[in-house]
């Protein structure tokens, strides 16, 4: 009886031993991952707000002239708790020193509901650098509509076109306008959302055969979802600028890969690309969705377009 005793202490303290090991391991399992959690999450923050500026120059048969044309492109500002007006602020400050005779934003200024005083202030904003060159935009599918009510959004643009009207940004929807830019006659065309059941080419844009390519007069398509090109691949336009996809906001490293963009074509998320053999340029934006980014920074674009 005394051996028995003796054998079931001993396999006991063996059991509570283990139990002790396990616990340590799981509590040290935990804590690692939660450290890397917590590094992931921190990186990601600091990303967010850490800007490349990208210079790229595309060539564009039918510009006008012998002069080229620079463009300062950006998109997806974000404008909410997470994303500040001093973040919007400072990529256009930087965008507006490279002096484009241009800038054009192409949707999504805000995320949700940004209150009153938030709207003031990215009018604010954009009036002071509307003053130092002209700004066309087009909406995003934050920017309110049908997708944006549903999404907790506003259910129409009636509050950002009060934004654009007082800061003297041109907003088209669904609509084409022609302009000069460094002397060179242009048009601009602006599109309304695809999430939102408001791309409408036929409102604003002439077809021509798929094969004929972009007419004489060089035309530069505003639409903020770059999924739309095969809606608008029948149409007359020279040069696609789109954000959206935000080049995936997480980018897998050492890959091109981004499984969150959130488009049906995941081989051309972010920079220059060709449809039909017409570029379109897609950048990664400005601001984001929670404030965070991985291995895919925010981009200030600047184009610089010419004819070689």
């Amino acid at each position: 009886m005394e051996i028995a005793d003796y054998q079931q202490e001993q396999n006991q303290k063996r059991a509570n031993s283990d139990s002790k090991m396990n616990r340590r391991k799981w509590i040290q399992r935990t804590f690692k991952i939660s450290l890397s959690a917590l590094g992931f999450a921190g990186y990601g923050y600091f990303e967010s707000s850490w800007f490349e500026i990208k210079k790229t120059k595309i060539r564009i048969p039918n510009l006008p002239g012998n002069k080229n044309l620079k463009i300062l492109h950006l998109s997806d500002l974000h404008l909410s708790e997470a994303v500040s007006i001093d973040h919007i602020d400072h990529a256009l400050a930087e965008g507006f020193q490279m002096k484009p005779h241009a800038c054009v934003i192409t949707g999504d200024f805000i995320t949700d509901q940004p209150s009153d005083e938030q709207l003031l202030a990215l009018t604010q904003c954009l009036a002071k650098y509307a003053k130092k060159a002209p700004i066309f935009a087009c909406p995003g599918n934050h920017d309110g509509g049908d997708w944006a009510g549903k999404n907790g959004g506003f259910t129409n643009t009636e509050k950002l076109q009060r934004v654009f009207k007082s800061s003297k940004v041109r907003l088209l929807v669904n609509q084409r306008i022609n302009i000069y830019l460094n002397g060179m006659p242009i048009s601009i065309t602006g599109l309304g959302d695809l999430w939102n059941k408001n791309c409408l080419p036929r409102k604003c844009m002439v077809r021509i055969p798929p094969n004929n390519g972009p007419s004489s007069r060089f035309n530069i398509l505003l639409c903020h979802n770059p999924d739309a090109k095969t809606i608008v691949n029948d149409f007359d336009w020279s040069l696609m600028l789109c954000g959206h996809t935000h080049g995936g906001q997480l980018r897998i490293p050492f890959s091109n890969y981004a499984p969150l963009a959130p488009v049906s074509d995941l081989s051309h998320t972010e920079g220059l690309g060709y449809f039909q053999k017409r570029p379109i340029y897609i950048t990664r934006g400005v601001g984001s969705l929670y404030g965070l980014r991985f291995n895919c920074r925010p981009e200030i674009s600047l184009l610089e377009l010419s004819r070689t």
